[in-house]
């Protein structure tokens, strides 16, 4: 893949993290489904097939979003009535633009939602992120998005089982720092809660995955013995970064300290 300039400046942590759920306190994409489309009950339905293995991420999804019929910039507006970002996540945007940390989101969610969220919680055009999702397309059949009736559907980033394979998304990064000397080896990290987001689980050296016994990174890291540091919010997250950009802590030392499993790659810890 080609990299973005920031790579060749060796930045000493690359920031990949998950946007619904993880970024905003609500997953925008599920209150659609919820609300728009076919519902809570048979959403959740999918999503525990897809983590107990009997169906794929990108096939629920695609049904998922395939149950909502409201034109697109309805669908935005009542997002932004609807959903706020987690009230310390501009902290810690502010915080990696002043420290040249690249933020890279990777969500199987659509790239207009997220970037309406993030311009109304800003304020400003968006720099130093780089996000990587879902787009929106307009329907055979119809001229607009905003059409009554459907005339919208997601066009999938990857052409995969997943819809969006997040690890193919990091496996990139891992690779090009490999030959590299430890202290050019930018420390990657990662942000998540959901369904979504397992195929990155094993992908960087330290995963952050939010906090409650009901998120499936939470359950899915504990079934496989994925090191892990829960989080509440993004002032916690802020000052574990904030630790391993001034080396006050090691990643070994943040996974001791925290509720996580030190196994697997230890690379940078």
């Amino acid at each position: 893949m080609p990299f973005p300039d920031y790579i060749e400046k060796k930045p000493k942590i690359i920031f990949f993290t998950d946007f619904d759920g993880t970024i905003s306190n609500q997953d925008s994409c599920d209150w659609l489904i919820e609300h728009e489309g076919y519902g809570y009950a048979k959403m959740q339905e999918g999503f525990q097939a897809v983590y107990d293995g009997k169906r794929t991420y990108g096939e629920v999804s695609c049904e998922q979003f395939e149950s909502i019929k409201t034109p697109f910039d309805q669908c935005i507006e009542k997002i932004l009535t609807h959903v706020e970002l987690d009230e310390h996540f501009i902290t810690f945007y502010e915080w990696c633009i002043s420290a040249s940390i690249p933020l890279v989101i990777l969500s199987g969610g659509l790239t207009p939602i997220i970037r309406a969220l993030l311009g109304r919680a800003i304020g400003h055009e968006l720099r130093g992120v780089e996000i990587i999702a879902n787009s929106v397309v307009v329907r055979n059949g119809f001229e607009s998005l905003n059409d009554q009736g459907g005339a919208w559907r997601v066009q999938f980033h990857d052409e995969n089982i997943y819809g969006h394979d997040k690890a193919c998304a990091i496996q990139p990064y891992t690779k090009h720092r490999e030959g590299l000397p430890k202290h050019e080896k930018s420390i990657l990290l990662y942000a998540g809660d959901g369904v979504s987001d397992l195929s990155a689980a094993k992908e960087t050296d330290l995963l952050f995955a939010k906090q409650g016994e009901d998120k499936y990174l939470v359950k899915y890291c504990k079934q496989q013995k994925i090191p892990f540091t829960e989080f509440k919010n993004w002032k916690e997250i802020l000052e574990i970064t904030q630790d391993l950009y001034h080396d006050s802590k090691s990643v070994r030392q943040v996974i001791e300290q925290n509720r996580g499993v030190l196994e697997g790659n230890d690379s940078h810890i």
